[in-house]
């Protein structure tokens, strides 16, 4: 029921109206006097103006005032950003007719009816500009830095197909030897003066084709060469094996912060090292320096950069290696092409175009993204160049293999190894050998762990799915111990994981990315099942069986495997590993003598679809060192001949039965099931 008002109440309320319509009419009197109107205006406008106040004061909505149908529409938005190297688009926030009769003056136009945007050539940029500004169509623009658009006019009559080179100043053992994509990179890195970051897919062979580029500008050296030091002994193998015109005293290891450098034309040294010792670095002019795994000095705020930087400022030529040039964010990438190109645009310009920048109270924030299309574009004619495996997988091999040399100064190889490797060397029966070698073989496992898990952090920490083998226990629980530490997800299989865990764990690593690592044991996870989620095999220990080996390699490369499978032994020298490699190819030139090489499906597989320039298995095994003397790794001729004769009385005592047959085949294929067999594997 509605509340009835009292006469009092009534009079009371019509009082006050008329107090606010008095204070109201009082209000507009004063402003009509500070801002006359024209006699003939004043009282004809005089109730709308009051009107107006009145509801300005009140701030509430009048459906009916006329400013509610006529109002000025609100500003359009554009921006413009390269569609490809000599074509941008312009994106408009709506539809204005005056706009459109502008683009559809331009000669260069095209309209995309699909995702309804203009695109122009860039020689019509600035004349697009200039009509816009012009005829005031109230159009706020994002352009094109003007930085980035010299860069694109500069290079808009380069042609597509990187030019040849000639490459006759660089060795021909590597010219010999490069694949078509390999030789495109050298040509690029020297079509722009060897300066320039190559970001290809792990396995493509950036190695050699820093190598190549170096080796052109060779009147430039000295070279040096900053890389992890999981790697760095790497390129002194790269070195002897692809420049053999190199001389080997030419090539110089730093080797602590206390070494010097004289008049030495290539240096390797790591990352941290070079921090500890960049005022000796700083004292040397260097005309080409290679930066391995360039996304280390993706931030310019640490000390790794600011010592690369300060090494870098004077060198002519600077090659950056990575396979992962943005780990997480494009800002990563500002440091390392810096590097390259100085000053090719400020870091806040570079931040708000291509990282979303954002300014808040504590400046700026430039974690996001934004115009990667152009992004890719601007560095692919600028200075990198990027190859996956899928672009160049005709040209690939099924399977490539790797020899990487461990760093010795992690191998860890005390006096009792020492013994043990003297031991091996004396003229003793094949039996005492063989006890001799399983004993070296364990302690090598302890002697090379620190280096392993130096290696496979790395490949951790560049998020790269792998299977990981390894014997012995010690070395499987260290690389759990790092993936752990790093917060990398992995699965294990030894031979204490039974069969339905078996089936559950590679389900989990085939279907599931964030998980990275497998470990498995070389001796209970070499067969029975596929894992194609990977690509990389990484044999952290050697085995004396090259079947086993082959079939551990090949739980990758299976039927529904897209890519090229990269097989990587880790080699450690003074260890049992220069006794193990010689023994490896000894049983590979058996089985092949003897027509048996069918049962090893890699070897058919090379043999059958392998270019010349990729080696089989054979040629791998003969590995030269990365120490200062380059002499091969040892093989131990005593150790080939298992066979016991009838001259030997002595070692026919202690051979089994079996071990009596003298022929080499035989013996050579019983070896493991009469002398290693016997043994626990899975519980050493």
């Amino acid at each position: 029921m509605d509340k009835v008002c009292t006469p009092e109440e009534i009079e009371k309320k019509r009082l006050l109206a008329l107090q606010r319509r008095q204070n109201a009419q009082l209000k507009t009197q004063i402003m009509t006097k500070n801002s006359p109107l024209p006699q003939s205006s004043k009282s004809n406008n005089n109730r709308s103006a009051m009107q107006h106040k009145d509801n300005k004061s009140n701030n509430r909505f009048n459906p009916i005032s006329p400013r509610n149908f006529f109002s000025k529409p609100s500003s359009v938005t554009g921006k413009c950003y390269m569609i490809s190297d000599d074509r941008f688009a312009l994106e408009t926030s709506s539809f204005v007719p005056a706009i459109i009769e502008i683009f559809k003056s331009i000669p260069s136009r095209i309209y995309d009816a699909k995702s309804r945007i203009w695109n122009f050539h860039i020689n019509d940029y600035n004349n697009l500009i200039q009509k816009l500004v012009s005829n005031e169509c109230a159009l706020t623009l994002t352009k094109i830095p003007e930085s980035v658009l010299q860069i694109f006019k500069k290079n808009l009559n380069s042609s597509k197909q990187i030019p040849e080179q000639d490459l006759s100043k660089v060795d021909k053992k590597l010219t010999d030897i490069i694949m078509p994509f390999q030789r495109d990179g050298i040509n690029y890195g020297i079509l722009k003066g060897g300066r320039c970051m190559i970001a290809d897919d792990m396995g493509l062979g950036k190695t050699i084709q820093a190598l190549g580029i170096a080796h052109y500008f060779k009147e430039n050296w000295p070279l040096l060469i900053v890389a992890p030091s999981s790697v760095k002994f790497q390129w002194t193998e790269a070195i002897y094996q692809f420049l053999p015109s190199v001389p080997t005293q030419y090539i110089h290891h730093f080797a602590n912060a206390k070494d010097y450098i004289t008049d030495d034309k290539i240096t390797i040294v790591s990352y941290d090292l070079l921090v500890r010792a960049v005022d000796v670095f700083e004292k040397h002019f260097y005309g080409f320096i290679i930066l391995d795994e360039s996304h280390v000095l993706k931030s310019n705020k640490t000390a790794r950069f600011q010592a690369v930087q300060r090494i870098c400022s004077h060198a002519r030529h600077i090659v950056l290696l990575t396979g992962t040039p943005a780990l997480s964010r494009p800002i990563e990438l500002y440091s390392q092409i810096n590097l390259v190109i100085p000053r090719f645009m400020r870091f806040e310009d570079y931040g708000v175009r291509y990282c979303a920048g954002q300014k808040n109270a504590f400046g700026w924030d430039f974690n996001g993204f934004s115009n990667m299309h152009e992004l890719q574009l601007l560095l692919r004619c600028n200075c990198m160049i990027r190859r996956l495996k899928s672009d160049v997988l005709n040209q690939l091999p099924p399977k490539l293999r790797q020899v990487i040399i461990l760093d010795p100064d992690l191998i860890k190889a005390g006096k009792q190894m020492k013994e043990m490797s003297k031991q091996m060397q004396k003229n003793i029966s094949g039996l005492e050998k063989h006890n001799a070698l399983l004993q070296y073989y364990v302690e090598s496992s302890f002697a090379r762990q620190k280096a392993v898990c130096n290696y496979v952090k790395n490949l951790f920490e560049n998020k790269t799915k792998c299977l990981l083998y390894a014997h012995h226990h010690n070395i499987l629980d260290a690389i759990c111990e790092v993936a752990e530490s790093t917060k990398t997800r992995y699965i294990r299989i030894d031979g204490k994981t039974n069969s339905e865990q078996r089936k559950l764990l590679i389900e989990k690593f085939q279907e599931r990315d964030d998980y990275v690592a497998a470990v498995l044991s070389i001796t209970a996870a070499n067969a029975g099942f596929t894992i194609t989620a990977a690509h990389l095999v990484v044999f952290t220990e050697l085995f004396w069986n090259p079947g086993i080996l082959c079939q551990a390699e090949d739980r990758v490369y299976r039927i529904g495997q897209n890519n090229t499978v990269i097989i990587q032994y880790l080699v450690a020298e003074n260890t049992a590993d220069d006794h193990i490699w010689p023994l490896i190819k000894k049983k590979v030139n058996v089985l092949n003598a003897a027509g048996l090489e069918q049962s090893f499906s890699i070897d058919n597989v090379d043999i059958a679809k392998q270019p010349k320039t990729q080696q089989d298995i054979t040629s791998y095994l003969t590995v030269t060192s990365g120490s200062e003397k380059g002499s091969q790794l040892k093989f131990d001729e005593e150790w080939e001949d298992f066979a016991i004769t009838e001259n030997n009385k002595e070692q026919k005592e202690h051979a089994s039965p079996k071990a009596s047959v003298s022929n080499d085949f035989k013996e050579l294929l019983d070896v493991d099931g009469e002398c290693f067999d016997s043994c626990s594997w899975d519980n050493i």
